[in-house]
């Protein structure tokens, strides 16, 4: 059983390193044995193995050449005779080169860093290095990875090479090139320049490696100029306006130019006018001083915001005249422009305000207010004159009329009934109209009244049928029982004075030709007699606080519509003292019933009425000190406030009063006096008083 054994690869990826021996399988083979040994007699076997299929991966990298063979064994297990043997040799790895790339553009300044392909076969990395034909520079490393570190600007050349495990050196890998050039500048923004102002400084940020700096500037006209600088920046002066772009390059020592920056753009604007202050006539003048270079100018007028300008105008003087404007407040602006189309910045803005021309109001003078004329007759009408007016118009119950020059016109014959008439001036601005006039055209009929009673006051006001004041009549107004003034006419009113009679209900008749209209009157009057009871404390100067209570009868005069009240108070009240005798003590207290007689005056609030009061007073007492005892008599005078609202068929009341009286007796001296502090309640019992 002949074979055929072949070496099929030898391969190093990554870290893992294998050997996959082959050889042509035989038809009636069962399996196969395969040796590996040291030498060619096959003494130093360092493997046998059996296999079902035609091939073996042997996982181990020699460091020396090895032989191998391998046989067939049929079904009966029978062996053939050994192959041919065949050598595993270790050939030298050349590391492939990673990065940087062939013609790799790489920017001065930065770590340049070399990577070549890993294998477990090479113990040392190297790199050739070289630029411009001198000679080359060695890099070494046991890592794929070399640094050379910062390289100046230029081209460079690099080969890589490995030595394997036995220190044996490989043969130099493909060569490869890259260029190192100085990297772009970053511009610093430059503001717009306003053309014939001094220097703009143009700047850049500093890179490695550059020596100097190469300026390129090209106008909008196509004008272009190279400038060099041995300063990241450079005094700039436009001769025109325009926009000019401009970028910049570090030069090396070299002498070539590196990457390019972005392009800038400097804005060179034209001077913007100055916009002098407004004729406020309407239309407007706008003026503006001359911007040098510029030979138009673009005028831009709104109510508003410059976004959409109500007016837009393009002129070569500097100044412009506005059409006619409405009333508001306008803003306007110019701006310059040159023969090429380039502008200046907008002047800064101005404002004015257009007031509504409103003419004076004309005042009427006749017909007079709510006059009544007859039927068919002419109605003169007359009217304060304008002096800004070209002319009038009359209006007549919401129709204009007439129109006329002069200040008077008259009326042919109105129709019977109620009319409105106004007038106002003619003229450019907003004429107001004169206040409304009403006027009757025969006499009104009244068909309602409306009738309000406020206090002991009527008002009465008639209408006829279609709701309109009639004020050109005057209704009669008459009472049953008590008593009244002739109406005046007041705010389109006819007032008039009631007395009430002695019970405080009324009728009232008002009556115009065929019209009657009855309304009851009620004069809000209090009852005529009250009685009330007040309880609380009196505190006098002595320190002494004793419970106290008062009992009054009130009578509200009639007079001056029932301010003034007479109240009669008795009241009552204990005090008590302990005295000091002979190193004892001596028990001291008093009875008192003082009697009062007030004046008072009363006045509404809102919903409380308010009360004060003045009287003299009457103290009577009863006076024990130890086992004696006296009566006495002590004259006095009461001051009383009190304040009350009503409640049910009287009034809840809070007094505060004051009582002067003292007692003088052989037994004893007594301040019988001091402030009270009282909360009662006042009953109305209403006696001679309206049902």
């Amino acid at each position: 059983m002949a074979l055929l054994a072949v070496l099929a690869a030898v391969s190093a990826q990554a870290q893992t390193v294998r050997i996959v021996l082959r050889w042509k399988d035989v038809p009636s083979a069962r399996g196969y044995e395969l040796q590996i040994a040291r030498d060619s007699e096959f003494v130093d076997v360092v493997l046998q193995t059996r296999t079902a299929t035609p091939g073996y991966r042997w996982e181990q990298m020699p460091t020396a050449t090895h032989w191998w063979r391998v046989r067939s064994f049929d079904a009966e297990g029978r062996p053939s005779e050994w192959s041919k043997p065949r050598t595993v040799s270790v050939d030298m790895v050349v590391p492939l080169p990673k990065s940087p790339a062939d013609k790799a553009q790489l920017t001065c300044g930065e770590e340049v860093t070399f990577e070549l392909e890993a294998s477990p076969l090479i113990a040392e990395y190297l790199v050739l290095l070289s630029s411009g034909g001198g000679p080359a520079r060695e890099l070494k490393s046991k890592s794929p990875t070399l640094s050379a570190g910062r390289l100046p600007p230029g081209r460079w050349s690099w080969k890589s090479k490995g030595v394997d495990l036995k220190a044996r050196v490989s043969e130099e890998g493909p060569s490869r090139g890259f260029t190192v050039r100085v990297g772009a500048p970053r511009p610093r923004p430059v503001a717009d320049v306003t053309w014939g102002a001094p220097e703009v400084t143009l700047g850049w940020s500093e890179v490695p490696c550059a020596t100097s700096y190469l300026i390129e500037a090209t106008s909008d006209r196509g004008e272009r100029v190279s400038i060099a600088s041995r300063q990241p920046q450079h005094a700039f002066k436009a001769g025109q306006p325009g926009d000019y772009r401009w970028r910049v390059a570090g030069v090396g020592e070299d002498g070539a130019a590196g990457e390019w920056s972005p392009e800038s753009v400097i804005h060179v604007r034209l001077p913007a006018p100055v916009a002098k202050p407004e004729d406020l006539a309407v239309p407007a003048e706008l003026a503006w001083s001359p911007s040098a270079g510029a030979s138009s100018y673009k005028v831009e007028l709104t109510d508003g915001d410059f976004t959409a300008p109500r007016y837009q105008a393009s002129v070569t003087a500097t100044h412009w005249r506005s059409p006619e404007l409405a009333p508001a407040t306008w803003r306007w602006r110019v701006t310059a422009a040159d023969a090429l189309g380039h502008t200046s910045p907008p002047s800064e803005p101005r404002s004015f305000v257009v007031r509504p021309l409103v003419l004076a109001r004309a005042q009427l003078l006749t017909p007079a207010a709510d006059a009544a004329l007859p039927v068919g007759a002419e109605v003169d009408v007359a009217w304060s004159q304008l002096a800004d007016a070209n002319g009038y118009e009359v209006e007549l119950d919401g129709a204009v009329v007439q129109r006329v020059r002069s200040p008077s016109m008259r009326l042919s014959a109105p129709p019977p009934g109620l009319h409105a008439l106004r007038v106002r001036g003619v003229a450019k601005g907003q004429c107001p109209w004169s206040d409304r006039r009403e006027f009757y055209v025969g006499t009104p009929t009244v068909t309602s009244a409306d009738i309000e009673q406020r206090g002991e006051e009527v008002q009465v006001r008639l209408l006829d049928a279609r709701g309109r004041a009639v004020l050109v009549v005057t209704p009669s107004l008459s009472v049953q029982q008590g008593h009244l003034s002739a109406p005046a006419l007041k705010d389109g009113r006819w007032v008039a004075d009631w007395s009430p009679p002695p019970g405080g209900h009324d009728v009232l008749v008002v009556s115009e030709r065929d019209f009657k209209a009855v309304r009851e009157l009620h004069a809000d009057r209090d009852a005529p007699f009250a009685v009330g009871l007040h309880a609380g404390a009196i505190f006098n100067g002595a320190a002494v606080t004793s419970p106290s209570g008062v009992l009054s009868v009130m009578w509200r005069m009639p007079w001056l519509g029932q301010h003034l009240t007479l109240e009669l108070r008795g009241g009552l009240f204990h005090a008590g003292a302990a005295l000091e005798v002979g190193g004892g003590q001596l028990a001291a207290s008093a009875w008192l019933v003082p009697v009062s007689l007030l004046v008072e005056w009363s006045q509404r609030v809102g919903d409380f009425r308010l009360r004060g009061g003045l009287g003299p007073a009457l103290q009577i007492a009863a006076l024990r000190v130890g086992p004696d005892a006296a009566p006495a008599l002590a004259p006095g005078l009461e001051v009383l406030l009190a304040l009350a609202r009503s409640l049910g068929p009287g009034s809840i009341s809070v007094e505060v009063a004051y009582l002067f009286g003292r007692v003088d007796t052989p037994l004893a001296k007594l301040n019988a006096g001091g402030v009270s502090l009282r909360l009662g309640y006042v009953l109305d019992v209403p006696l001679g008083a309206r049902p």
